[in-house]
């Protein structure tokens, strides 16, 4: 512990973890009030212990106690399954996955149409009403009740937001930051001093307004099921429509189809943009509308935070460096021309959007380390022959900002280049040392194997579309270039840049980009 303080402490993780890498090299121990962690720094090491998982893996939010705790003494049998592991979580995540983890490329139209009217407020909203950090979690809210829901209660526009939304986003936030300080302090929970009653407090607040609202969308998604079900003697007497106003029994031609998107809108009576998540859930029947009410809340946490984090950092990256800023733009309107970001084939035009994205995430990672638990003990071998027995619950990480911000890896690892993360770049880095760098385990902050993150790749799309639409409508920069560098990564439950840099927002004047 005295070590740990004298490196910077929890304020300073992420610095912690780039001293202790810089000392011991790409192994090193870390025991903290009794809390033992193997760290390791090479991401081909870390895959081989994710391949020993097993069939029932442990997660990450299974080691949070503060969040499992709660479930405990709330009776939330639902949310206690998506956190364990065993037979338990297996069905929790097959009953999940089809709807989400597989199907995320069809919620894109939907989180494009959001994305387009979260950037029609920006300008009035930022600075003025809402601080940029805090409209980038409305946003991240407002995205993702939308695949949640169908729809959204924009938080994002002061003038139609209700104050129950934004309170949620408030806790949801609250909750996960007062986490990062009890896991830092853990006599605060024993003795539930007041930083836990305020977790509490807000973990309340959370579960009330996501139950509530997931039950509604629930029990409105059945009867529109039932509906469905029965005889429609016109068109004009349906109270519900398919998305696209197609009736399940009129024609398609075949290549749309083929389409995923088209598939399940003729599958699947709404009223939206295209079936939400809880919609396919009560469509496929294996939940009761009581249980689907009580995931809600957990994904719907789950699925602000951690995208908040990330998108956080992404824009003050490009904030602070407008030349990448402007070349993103040029790509953008090159490949979209100012449309929305709807499709994979898009995504896969964009490869300058992509690599700010993974460049944002080498150099600003929402987390500086990736934990996890194994069931049974395992060797971990390293690639000169070395072994490291671990013994079964002992945590090991993949340290974040090792091997990323390593000179011998990358060069000038303190600038923000996502030139670095082109398919050119990529390709040339091949057979080199330098080639560790592109390795999967340092793509993403959602996590690889078996416990990755159930939304993972749906907030990847929200991230890819939301900065597709704002960058094409507004340039975006510091209220003080000088406070580029007037931040520090601060520890929470993710790190943060605090204190986050005011932003200004001032539409994008095409004349000046050199457009293709």
């Amino acid at each position: 512990l005295p070590d740990f303080l004298s490196r910077g402490g929890i304020d300073k993780f992420a610095e912690v973890h780039e001293s202790m890498y810089r000392e011991f090299g790409p192994v090193y121990g870390m025991s903290i009030l009794g809390d033992d962690e193997i760290v390791v720094c090479d991401p081909v090491v870390f895959g081989s212990i994710l391949r020993q998982e097993g069939k029932f893996p442990i997660g990450a939010a299974e080691g949070v106690s503060t969040f499992t705790d709660y479930y405990k003494e709330n009776n939330l049998t639902m949310a206690m399954r998506g956190a364990s592991n065993g037979p338990e979580w297996w069905e929790w995540r097959d009953s999940l996955n089809a709807d989400m983890f597989a199907a995320w490329d069809t919620y894109m139209p939907a989180i494009a149409e959001t994305c387009r009217k979260i950037s029609d407020v920006a300008g009035a909203e930022v600075p003025k009403h809402i601080p940029f950090v805090d409209f980038i979690s409305r946003a991240a809210f407002d995205m993702f009740e939308t695949v949640m829901y169908g729809s959204t209660s924009f938080t994002t526009n002061s003038k139609v937001a209700s104050s129950e939304d934004i309170e949620f986003v408030k806790a949801a936030q609250s909750a996960f930051d007062i986490t990062g300080a009890l896991l830092s302090n853990p006599m605060e929970k024993v003795f539930e001093g007041d930083l836990y009653k305020k977790f509490v407090v807000n973990m309340d607040k959370t579960f009330s307004f996501a139950r509530k609202r997931t039950k509604k969308y629930a029990d409105l998604a059945l009867m529109d099921q039932q509906q469905a079900q029965q005889p429609q003697p016109s068109k004009q007497s349906k109270q519900f429509f398919f998305a696209d106003e197609v009736s399940a029994d009129a024609g398609v031609d075949e290549e749309s189809s083929k389409c995923p998107v088209q598939k399940i809108r003729n599958a699947i009576p709404t009223k939206f943009v295209n079936p939400s998540f809880i919609e396919r859930l009560v469509h496929r029947g294996e939940l009761n509308n009581e249980d689907i009410s009580e995931i809600g809340a957990p994904l719907l946490m789950a699925g602000v935070d951690t995208t908040a984090y990330v998108m956080s950092w992404l824009y003050l990256n490009l904030a602070s460096n407008p030349d990448v800023q402007t070349k993103l733009a040029e790509e953008l309107h090159s490949v979209l021309k100012g449309a929305d970001l709807t499709t994979v084939e898009q995504m896969d035009s964009l490869p300058y959007l992509r690599a700010c994205i993974r460049e944002s995430h080498r150099l600003t990672p929402a987390t500086p380390i990736q934990p996890k638990k194994m069931r049974k003990d395992v060797d971990i071998v390293l690639p000169n022959g070395d072994i490291y027995h671990v013994e079964a619950g002992k945590r090991i990480s993949l340290n974040l900002r090792a091997f990323p911000m390593d000179p011998q890896f990358v060069d000038n690892p303190t600038k923000y280049q996502p030139e670095r993360f082109l398919p050119e770049a990529i390709e040339a880095r091949k057979g080199t040392p330098s080639e560790i760098i592109d390795h999967p385990n340092f793509e993403d902050p959602f996590g690889r194997g078996k416990r990755r993150c159930l939304g993972g790749s749906v907030a990847k799309a929200e991230i890819m579309i939301l900065a597709a639409r704002l960058i094409q409508d507004w340039e975006i920069s510091l209220v003080d270039p000088l406070d580029a560098t007037r931040w520090t990564a601060k520890q929470k439950l993710m790190l943060k840049a605090d204190p986050y840099p005011a932003m200004k927002l001032l539409r994008r004047k095409r004349n000046e980009i050199s457009w293709s």
